[in-house]
């Protein structure tokens, strides 16, 4: 697995970026489609206008991993008090986004990802970040699980998404200065 990872770049993702996140995330969203067939989901240009914009403010962090023009996945958090489910607590980071492609599922992505938006957000100062995932995803549930997230509440359901949702949070460790 390593030796797959070790033919990926890591870079913060930029604006630029946008279009191809995009790309990734609206391919993540359609497999929601297996036990939620009525989601809905933004185009991938309107995903790419919210991203550009995202990604141009400074509470926004972005990494992608790429292999050569190709976006293996990317992951992303933000504060908690601009997320579309605000809240004011300036030691909660919302958990954004974390999208994986296909060929890239069992390769220890999705893992490396996740530990560098958890240092990354405790680097900033967060003692902890929640994120929202489908109910009905449970393939991302074992790993959120296994990564040390606990579910704090729902079901719940998303009108806008039109599918049950479930809140998880997670504790964070100082970042060692």
């Amino acid at each position: 697995m390593t030796s797959r990872l070790d033919a990926l770049v890591f870079r913060p993702a930029t604006k630029d970026d946008a279009g191809r996140l995009a790309a990734v995330a609206v391919e993540g969203f359609e497999t929601y489609r297996a036990f939620a067939p009525e989601v809905v989901r933004p185009s991938a240009e309107e995903f790419a206008e919210i991203l550009a914009a995202r990604l141009e403010t400074p509470p926004v962090w972005c990494e992608l991993a790429e292999q050569g023009a190709d976006v293996a996945g990317y992951v992303s958090l933000l504060p908690a008090s601009d997320s579309r489910r605000p809240v004011a607590d300036p030691g909660l980071a919302h958990f954004w986004m974390l999208f994986v492609r296909a060929p890239w599922w069992g390769t220890g992505l999705a893992q490396r990802l996740h530990g560098a938006a958890c240092a990354a957000a405790a680097a900033r100062g967060y003692t902890a970040m929640r994120l929202f995932t489908p109910a009905g995803q449970a393939r991302a549930r074992r790993f959120y699980e296994r990564e040390g997230w606990t579910a704090a509440a729902g079901p719940y359901p998303d009108d806008e998404l039109r599918l049950e949702i479930v809140e998880y949070r997670r504790t964070l460790r100082p970042s060692p200065t």
